[in-house]
């Protein structure tokens, strides 16, 4: 097993009934507020739903959902709301979750920097060759 895995298990034992109900009061004020933070975090998410109802439990069970514990289906699925759509939003929800759904984030990869200014660009510009090749001899 992975020690990131283990780590998230330990880290996801944290989440409370309490801590679950914050979160859905900040996925809720997220979907009617930043819809680009969560374009944002679709970008980086990956995965798909397994069905297995933990998100429409969250913090109570939701009374749309159908069906027994191995076999879930969202009632409304076609008209479910859109914190509902959004889940999971970034790692914490998924933290509600106990890390046991379908989607996870993909960290991307750090860009190496770019150090472009006009200013050096005119100044290389205006360099002659014979300059480079009299700094050589």
């Amino acid at each position: 097993m992975k020690k990131r895995y283990l780590h998230k298990i330990t880290k996801s034992a944290t989440a409370t009934p309490l801590s679950r109900v914050g979160n859905k009061i900040r996925r809720f004020f997220l979907c009617l507020t930043q819809k680009d933070y969560i374009l944002e975090q679709e970008k980086q998410r990956a995965g798909e739903c397994v069905s297995c109802g933990k998100c429409c439990m969250l913090p109570f069970r939701c009374p749309f959902l159908i069906g027994d514990e191995d076999h879930f289906r969202c009632g409304i699925y076609n008209e479910r709301p859109g914190q509902c759509r959004a889940f999971p939003i970034d790692e914490r929800d998924l933290k509600d979750v106990n890390y046991q759904c379908g989607y996870f984030f993909v960290t991307p990869e750090p860009q190496p920097m770019k150090f472009e200014s006009p200013l050096l660009q005119i100044r290389i510009k205006n360099e002659s060759p014979s300059y480079y090749a009299e700094t050589r001899s």
